[in-house]
């Protein structure tokens, strides 16, 4: 007979010693994340067990140094137009492939789009020199040709998320070939609206030559310790929140796939993260067209493929001021933004993805999309 819910709370409470020796240690780690330390005592009061992420069938189409090219096919293909995804390099890509149900990625393979997606791996010392032309002009670049090659096709739809989406307009105005859509998602364009990220990065306040000469790539500590200083007190009140729904078994789930996901961060390439903090921050030269890749400026003016700006209304991380000012610098006659009442993260994980996010962007790139042939 299953535990009823004072039972497991009685079990949760009599591992006290064990849980104030777990967060004892992992208060020694600064910054933190309680999640490894944790877990166990959340999955024995609930009787629930840490969910498979990434679970939607996929291949890997082709490698280099730390990075992947996966591909989702679609059980049914519908749209000759692939899309190809590029996640930014702070975080795991497999949020945009949450948990059955309440996975991005899925919804669209479903939709019958043959689906790509970079997943940029653990940088090691071969990627501390790693540079923004070897970034765009190598590895996207490559993963564009893969793409088009591997679902025959001569366009795709790049569908950037976050600084994903910085990267991805830079790409278009590099090298649009092949873009026919561009979908940027939660993407900072305007980096002097970027609030606490902002002042924080300041050239008055941040050295990042020295940070980037100390250490080659940066360190998730140092990455992590800005996230947890924006918003401290939710870090840990969460935590009591889920105490509190210890008895909904969806709520815990979906829980500890957050929780995983987010205490799986990765070293951030170094020579990219200097100039990403010089060239976008502190002299916010990425929207006036002046940011230089491989010698070549980055001027948006340039793009001319269609466009969906997509804006979360509650973000906090990629401020909604940020993504607004897109379509006045870019050429393209097709742009549209598009907000949704989520988080930054609820764009491709919440509840509300599935019924009021994705069947509205999905209808957008359709809109835009070569169908397969009968």
């Amino acid at each position: 007979m299953p535990a009823s819910t004072p039972q497991r709370l009685r079990s949760f409470v009599t591992g006290q010693v064990e849980l104030t020796r777990a967060v004892a240690h992992a208060l020694k780690s600064r910054p933190f994340n309680p999640y490894p330390y944790l877990k166990p005592f959340i999955e024995r009061a609930s009787g629930v067990r840490e969910p498979p992420v990434s679970a939607t069938p996929h291949t890997v189409v082709y490698t280099r140094g730390s990075m992947r090219l996966l591909r989702y096919a679609a059980p049914r293909r519908r749209h000759r137009t692939p899309i190809l995804f590029v996640y930014s390099l702070i975080n795991r890509w497999y949020i945009l492939d949450f948990l059955p149900g309440r996975s991005l990625i899925e919804h669209l393979t479903r939709e019958g789009y043959d689906v790509y997606a970079i997943d940029w791996g653990v940088p090691g010392q071969d990627e501390e020199r790693l540079t923004w032309d070897d970034l765009l002009g190598g590895l996207i670049q490559t993963a564009v040709r893969w793409t088009l090659r591997v679902s025959k096709s001569r366009e795709l739809t790049l569908y950037g998320y976050c600084m994903g989406g910085t990267m991805a307009l830079a790409y278009t105005s590099l090298y649009p070939e092949g873009v026919r859509n561009l979908v940027a998602q939660a993407t900072p364009v305007d980096f002097s609206k970027g609030g606490l990220y902002t002042l924080w990065t300041s050239a008055n306040h941040f050295d990042v030559d020295s940070l980037v000469d100390a250490y080659g790539n940066v360190p998730t500590p140092v990455l992590e310790s800005g996230f947890l200083m924006a918003a401290p007190v939710q870090r840990l009140t969460r935590w009591l929140e889920v105490c509190r729904r210890i008895d909904d078994p969806d709520f815990v789930t979906t829980f500890l796939a957050m929780e995983r996901w987010g205490a799986d961060p990765v070293p951030f390439p170094g020579e990219v993260y200097r100039q990403y903090i010089k060239d976008c921050y502190q002299q916010n030269l990425f929207p006036q067209g002046l940011m230089e890749v491989g010698g070549e400026r980055v001027d948006l003016s340039r793009i001319q493929c269609s466009i969906l700006n997509v804006i979360a209304e509650h973000d906090t991380i990629a401020l909604p001021a940020m993504s607004e000012p897109l379509p006045s610098l870019v050429g393209s006659k097709d742009v549209e933004t598009r907000r949704y009442p989520v988080g930054h993260i609820g764009l491709s994980a919440s509840s509300k993805g599935s019924t009021q996010v994705w069947p509205s962007i999905s209808a957008w790139i359709a809109a835009r999309s070569k169908p397969m042939e009968p």
